[in-house]
């Protein structure tokens, strides 16, 4: 057993549904590797959230048979392809591919970075089967460094470019100068790239913790200008850096509190608050020519987060966040916090918190204070028509609707 990768072993060896896919994959005809993340992980002692297996035939017979076995849930991922993947009831996900090439040796050469250009033979020698690391993997990963498999890696699939740059920010690694320079000079293939694969990647880049690097590394490579186009003439990256890691520290003091309290705080497919409001902050220092194609064209985002992003980017009322400094009285509090509807939680964290107009605790008390008053959503009125009609017997309809308003 290679002591890299022992926590690895003993996921396999402590978990009943891969044994038994083990078992049966030993059993067949065909050849089988642990291959990519699953080895990184392993090596880089990080949790196991989903593993990748490549075979020399076509899995998918096997894997059906095996998932339906374990109760999991089998589906496609590319039926062209033969590329399948199976959720377990434990949250685990494994994916299943063919062999892109006559041999794993030249299928992992065709992979986008050395550090997951790794395989492990699942044949009757596993633990013990001889690992396969023909670019330097694990040399680069004991470096810490990010290297393109070939010259040919982003021009394969663009998407990559983005994939290592969220690589360098979750799990700290520097991005090689000749790989650094292969970007810059493949930016401009990311337009062939489909958007719901860059918003995906876009979200993780961040939600990262060391996010401010992951968007110095976007501008630097290019990215940035070819995903957003051509900046505002006001454009300054030193500024927007500056602003961005203002707005991340504010972030990170309230972050417990965004996610946990605020019960209208919703996340935004990948998004979660603090993607949504470093996005926001980023979008208002580039000013993009077209927001519009931006959000909705070239990153698929839904209606709801392409909302959000317009609501954020509009000037707050200064004077609504004044009052709701000093207002009291639980009525008037959640009569406040309507006025700011949709995303008044977003507003009030963004706008409030992040811009230092509110306190995180005046914010959960104002959100606290329209729950509490708040019927489907809005503040009801005091005085219904009906209970004034009743009242006021000989009064119009048109006056009591006056009289409402």
């Amino acid at each position: 057993m290679y002591s890299e990768i022992s926590t690895l072993i003993q996921f396999i060896d402590l978990n009943p549904d891969l044994k038994l896919l083990l078992s049966r994959i030993q059993q067949s005809d065909d050849d089988f590797w642990l291959v990519g993340g699953c080895l990184r992980n392993a090596h880089l002692d990080l949790p196991q959230v989903d593993i990748d297996i490549a075979c020399s035939g076509d899995p998918t017979s096997l894997v059906k048979a095996w998932s339906t076995d374990v109760a999991g849930r089998w589906f496609w991922l590319d039926s062209n392809r033969n590329q399948s993947r199976v959720l377990l009831q434990d949250g685990l996900t494994l994916d299943f591919t063919p062999l892109r090439a006559p041999s794993i040796i030249e299928d992992l050469q065709l992979r986008d970075f050395t550090i997951n250009a790794l395989a492990l033979p699942l044949d009757t020698s596993f633990p013990d089967s001889e690992l396969l690391d023909p670019l330097a993997g694990v040399n680069h990963l004991q470096m810490r460094q990010l290297h393109s498999c070939s010259d040919r890696s982003f021009s394969d699939d663009p998407l990559r470019m983005m994939k290592g740059i969220r690589h360098a920010v979750t799990l700290d690694f520097a991005i090689a100068d000749d790989t650094r320079k292969q970007i810059l000079s493949s930016a401009h293939l990311l337009v062939n790239v489909a958007g719901e694969r860059i918003r995906d990647e876009f979200g993780k880049i961040l939600a990262a913790e060391n996010v401010i690097n992951g968007i110095e590394l976007l501008i630097d490579t290019g990215l940035l200008e070819v995903l957003f186009g051509q900046p505002d003439s006001n454009w300054d990256r030193e500024t927007a850096i500056g602003e961005m890691s203002h707005l991340n520290v504010k972030i990170q003091e309230i972050g417990l509190a965004t996610e946990e309290s605020l019960l209208n705080s919703a996340k935004m497919e990948l998004f979660s608050n603090q993607a949504v409001f470093l996005f926001a902050r980023l979008l208002k220092c580039y000013s993009p020519a077209s927001l519009p194609d931006l959000l909705h064209n070239r990153l698929r985002l839904s209606r709801t987060t392409q909302r959000l992003l317009v609501e954020l980017l509009a000037e707050p009322d200064l004077q609504l966040f004044s009052l709701a400094t000093t207002i009291e009285g639980q009525r008037r509090q959640a009569l406040v916090f309507e006025q700011l509807e949709p995303f008044a939680c977003e507003k009030m964290l963004y706008w409030g918190v992040c811009c230092d107009l509110l306190t995180l605790e005046k914010v959960l008390e104002l959100q606290k204070s329209f729950a509490a008053e708040q019927k489907l959503g809005r503040i009801p009125d005091l005085l219904n028509g009906r209970l004034i009609a009743s009242l006021l017997t000989d009064s119009p309809d048109t006056q009591i609707g006056k009289w409402q308003s």
